[in-house]
């Protein structure tokens, strides 16, 4: 008989939740698109981006970084799971596991991601105009919350737990 495993089954619900976050929050970024309005009305309208809402403009930003390592965390979970499916039996996988545990691999990857927000946020404020943004924001502002979201994914990772989700009874 299976039981879950209490922090494989926490990080998965909090990554699930990360990434829905990002999910509506990309989506509800469509200029002209009825999709952006259906978001706004939805339940989950208080998670779409509204450019007159500083809480919005602003709050969501720290969510940024732990948003797309959430995403990593269930690619690294696929191939955590591929790999282990093709070992022979008896042999304990655990070891050659990829988890965010190492600081020097969970810096490389927030730091990837905030760079990623920053050159987002340069064309914002500096490029041609690609990316929507809203009179409330301030370049210096966005790049304080932006170092904060990869603080927050930074030490967040981590706790993710890497282990199977389902555990035999022992």
């Amino acid at each position: 008989m299976s039981r879950f495993h209490r922090p494989a089954l926490v990080s998965v619900v909090v990554a699930g939740a990360l990434v829905l976050v990002a999910v509506v929050r990309l989506l509800s970024y469509s200029r002209g698109s009825g999709l952006a309005g259906w978001l706004q009305e939805s339940a989950l309208g208080f998670l779409a981006y509204r450019p007159d809402s500083a809480a919005s403009v602003r709050f969501f930003k720290i969510l940024a970084t732990p948003s797309v390592v959430a995403g990593q965390y269930f690619l690294f979970r696929l191939l955590n799971h591929l790999h282990s499916r093709n070992l022979p039996p008896g042999y304990d996988a655990a070891h050659r596991r990829i988890d965010f545990r190492p600081a020097g691999a969970r810096l490389a990857l927030t730091t990837l991601v905030t760079l990623h927000w920053v050159v987002i946020e340069w064309y914002k404020f500096g490029g041609p105009d690609r990316y929507p943004f809203s009179p409330l924001e301030r370049p210096a502002i966005n790049a304080v919350v932006l170092l904060l979201s990869q603080a927050v994914a930074f030490f967040g990772m981590k706790y993710l737990s890497f282990e199977p989700l389902l555990r035999q009874r022992g």
